[in-house]
């Protein structure tokens, strides 16, 4: 019999005492797919090398047994390669849960955009720089003085912060002060970027071809046939039957590398205060710049330095909702993504914004039942009909976008989100501030069009 100990304190060590357990079967299963998958991978190069090109002029010769085998063992690598990111996100979840409570929660967020890979919030790693050590210990007075900081994260905008900036601090004559310093946001926002493949590039511009049409005239082909096409009489007007010529449109198309950025002004008696400045890098900076590129990334004009935007691309497919589907929102996303399987793409993520994703997530059937309860259940993955889920403030509430990122949709970086401190600009100097700069450089390219459906929900 257990005395003096609450329930919670006994349920936290028995999920404790389990955790390793569970951590270690979730590594043990994630090796077995990782074999298979290694299996279907070599599968895959097989039939591949086997496909020959027997015209000399560039013509891959494919069987019908060769292609029907190659698409079979491709959807069972990607189903193998889905089980594997979804243990390894249940493995993120229990060690989450294992982790002693503490510590920055936006650290954690952004550590947790590099593909697993962990890493120091930016602010740390300002912090534990030698160029900032060396400018704090010279009070913020040399010249010439810069410090860079990059990190795999991610317009204009301009704030100024300093010290007493929330109000006038009285001084009592008895007892002491404490300082609670700054909360800093917890949940991290969607972002449309989780969708896309990591991708770099060192160029300046994009460029390629955009695919914009496809008609398919295949038919079975006679060995006699009369001229016009018709069934052949069997005399000497009959001609040997003649293929149909298919159509493809394709069109070249250039993209920018265009640059994100804003300052942040602090004056350095705040600089020095280093609780207070990583709310202001991890909160302000990044956390800026991420949405200002999901709206870029959405509506971009494509006019002067600006990236033209998934809804503003030419050849892209619209949805309107059903109004006999206006009750069921997931229904409506399950009917847009039917359109780009047409188009021959998979699509593999909905944007859409927190509100239109909260009304599907509260969706209930007619016994009155969840009808996304497992994923309620679970508290994991956002997804619907298999595809990922991002809810971004972005975008506009009552539309969505459906999308095959990372094929029909290419993201780009030229430049990871990189921070700069200096005393050099302006009357900086003699006014004592510091001003940090986070700027980043990206790139999109769609050259499929036809892979993406702009929804929008039934009214």
């Amino acid at each position: 019999m257990l005395t003096g100990r609450s329930d919670r304190q006994v349920n936290s060590c028995q999920h404790q005492g389990g955790a390793v357990t569970a951590a270690s079967d979730i590594n043990k299963r994630v090796k077995e797919l990782q074999t298979h998958l290694e299996t279907k991978t070599a599968r895959l190069n097989d039939i591949s090398n086997s496909w020959k090109d027997e015209t000399g002029k560039g013509h891959m010769v494919v069987s019908t047994e060769s292609h029907a085998d190659y698409l079979k063992t491709l959807g069972e690598a990607k189903e193998i390669k889905s089980l594997i990111d979804a243990q390894r996100e249940h493995l993120g979840l229990e060690k989450y849960l294992d982790a002693p409570s503490g510590g920055s929660y936006a650290a954690q967020d952004a550590a947790a955009t590099g593909a697993g890979k962990q890493h120091k919030s930016l602010s740390d790693a300002f912090l534990e720089s030698d160029a900032y050590a060396e400018m704090k210990s010279g009070g913020f007075r040399q010249l010439g003085q810069v410090a860079d900081i990059e990190q795999g994260l991610y317009s204009f905008e301009r704030k100024d912060i300093f010290s007493l900036s929330a109000g006038t601090h009285t001084t009592t004559a008895f007892g002491e002060a404490h300082n609670v310093g700054l909360a800093e946001r917890q949940r991290r926002p969607g972002r449309v970027r989780d969708l896309f493949p990591s991708e770099s590039t060192q160029a300046n511009i994009l460029y390629g071809i955009r695919q914009v049409g496809f008609t398919n005239n295949a038919r079975t082909v006679p060995e006699r046939e009369q001229p016009n096409g018709s069934a052949a009489l069997g005399n000497d007007t009959d001609v040997f039957g003649k293929a149909p010529k298919s159509k493809l449109s394709f069109v070249p198309y250039t993209a920018p590398i265009i640059e994100l950025a804003h300052v942040v002004h602090v004056h350095k008696n705040t600089l020095a205060d280093e609780s207070r400045l990583r709310g202001i890098i991890d909160r302000d900076l990044v956390d800026g710049l991420k949405l200002r590129e999901d709206e870029e990334i959405l509506y971009g004009t494509g006019t002067g330095d600006t990236i033209q935007g998934l809804t503003n691309t030419p050849g892209a497919q619209e949805y309107t909702g059903l109004q006999a589907d206006k009750a069921i929102k997931s229904l409506q996303l399950r009917r847009a993504a039917t359109r780009a399987i047409l188009a021959f793409y998979e699509p593999n993520g909905v944007v859409l914004h927190p509100f239109d994703w909260e009304e599907i997530e509260t969706e209930r059937g007619t016994d009155g039942q969840y009808l996304i309860a497992v994923s309620v259940a679970v508290g994991g993955e956002k997804r619907v009909w298999r595809q990922k889920i991002v809810d971004t403030a972005a975008i506009e509430q009552g539309t969505f976008l459906t999308a095959s990122f990372g094929y029909g949709a290419k993201l780009f970086d030229r430049e990871a989100v990189s921070v700069q401190a200096s005393t050099e600009t302006g009357d900086a100097f003699e006014r004592g501030y510091v001003v940090l700069r986070g700027s980043e450089r990206i790139g999109l390219a769609v050259d499929r069009p036809e892979s993406l459906v702009l929804g929008e929900f039934a009214v």
